[in-house]
């Protein structure tokens, strides 16, 4: 999988645009949510909506969409994990994966801070801590909320369970030592995926009982956000089981295949439901009651795997999936949809000219509201973020990611190595991405 007889490298051969299109559709799902809730379409708390239906459709983005990020991450980046176990193939090097990882989400994510803190937030900073604290990722625990990065709790989540991934893996590893079959190898590495599933359920409900407030600092950390990474594993652990065996499909991988349309169907239905607020009140951005939170846990591990798995499974031909994630425009936002989750907050206080930067302390959302409609907001963050993601990811993420595989090539070669294939737009490599759905028409 290194090359083709025609000369195309790897990483530029296997890469799966469905899954750069469905990132690009999360991206801006989520920013859609932010935006809505600033121009006043979403009620919160005793602000009624300005729009029942579009705040109806608009509060059901939130919180599936994020789900597929953390589901893709964890798919991606656990397959040659889970190959090692079941294959008995070499086990990935933690050292590269790590350093491939951080170079993957850090560097976009720093000048994202630097901009926030100095521009933005300057008149706030105390010390060297504030500075260091959002760079070394640590904000999310005593949570220092540092307008304009609102949305970018989630890198540091993310970051973590990459730290965690080969922690997983070796469990894995241990507790299917010894089995004899390759199904009761799958059945004992579902084990740890499974437990941070209820974990993470577990957690969900604690931090939403209404004791704990409206967002307390808890709500930041990553545990909450585990059950979505721990399905991609489990993703990845069915994939390596059909390499193996492809006689022996699993049911919903053979349904993913067969039945894609059917699959986006249910996320569809998952979504309505979703936007009905099972006790919770619908258009609004509010911060759940426990049993609404853990009901949105599920529904977004429902509508993740719904809408992520068929566009993994090599033989899936759907036109309609093609159409929505695999066209020109998708892929394009999809390769910069990390920069635009990151940056789209900030474009809206740059865009409102609240910040030190303009004179003035940077003003919450909600003593924004309202001032501006939908429409245009959603147009200004969409164009101005867009440009930023793009100089970012070109002139910025991707020279620093190919200088750290240029490296790992070298150190790899001079012990005698294969080296790893280059990393695709997303930072995955081609082997991995390929891998999932190799001659596909259509990976933060």
């Amino acid at each position: 999988m290194t090359a083709n007889r025609s000369g195309t490298p790897a990483h530029v051969r296997n890469r799966v645009p469905g899954l750069d299109g469905i990132r690009a559709i999360c991206a801006i799902a989520v920013t859609a949510v932010h935006v809505s809730f600033t121009a006043g379409v979403m009620g919160a708390y005793t602000d009624a909506p300005s729009n029942d239906v579009g705040a109806f459709f608009l509060a059901g983005l939130r919180p599936i969409f994020l789900g597929p990020f953390f589901v893709l991450s964890g798919m991606l980046l656990y397959r040659p994990f889970a190959r090692w176990t079941l294959t008995g193939s070499r086990r990935p090097a933690v050292g590269p994966f790590l350093v491939k990882r951080l170079a993957r989400l850090w560097p976009a994510y720093i000048l994202l801070s630097l901009t926030c803190v100095f521009l933005l937030n300057y008149d706030s900073i105390d010390g060297p801590w504030y500075v260091l604290r959002p760079i070394l990722m640590l904000q999310v625990y005593d949570y220092t909320w540092i307008p304009g990065m609102d949305p970018a709790w989630t890198v540091p989540a993310e970051m973590q369970y990459y730290l965690a991934l080969p922690v997983l893996a070796v469990i894995g590893h241990f507790l299917a030592k010894g089995a004899r079959t390759t199904e009761a190898k799958v059945r004992r590495m579902l084990v740890a995926p499974a437990v941070l599933v209820v974990f993470s359920a577990c957690w969900t409900f604690y931090i939403h009982r209404a004791e704990m407030g409206p967002f307390p600092k808890q709500y930041w950390w990553p545990l909450a956000v585990g059950g979505a990474f721990a399905l991609g594993m489990w993703m990845a652990i069915m994939h390596v089981q059909v390499e193996i065996d492809p006689a022996k499909k699993p049911y919903l991988y053979r349904l993913a295949g067969k039945r894609p349309n059917l699959l986006w169907l249910g996320a569809f239905v998952v979504y309505i439901v979703n936007c009905i607020q099972p006790f919770g009140r619908p258009g609004y951005g509010d911060y759940e009651p426990s049993k609404t939170a853990l009901i949105q846990y599920f529904l977004l591990l429902a509508f993740s795997y719904a809408l992520v798995m068929p566009l993994t499974v090599p033989e899936t031909k759907s036109r309609l999936l093609e159409a929505v994630t695999a066209n020109p425009v998708s892929r394009f936002l999809g390769r910069i949809s990390y920069g635009i989750y990151l940056w789209h907050f900030a474009v809206m206080y740059f865009y409102f000219e609240s910040g030190s930067i303009f004179g003035e302390p940077p003003a919450l959302m909600n003593v924004l509201r309202g001032q501006i409609g939908f429409f245009e907001l959603m147009t200004a963050v969409m164009v101005g973020t867009i440009v930023i993601s793009t100089l970012s990811h070109y002139l910025f993420e991707q020279p620093i990611l190919k200088a750290v595989h240029r490296v790992l090539e070298r150190r790899e070669r001079a012990r005698g190595q294969v080296p790893p294939p280059r990393p695709g737009a997303d930072g995955t490599t081609g082997s991995t991405a390929g891998s999932v759905r190799e001659g596909a028409p259509a990976g933060r």
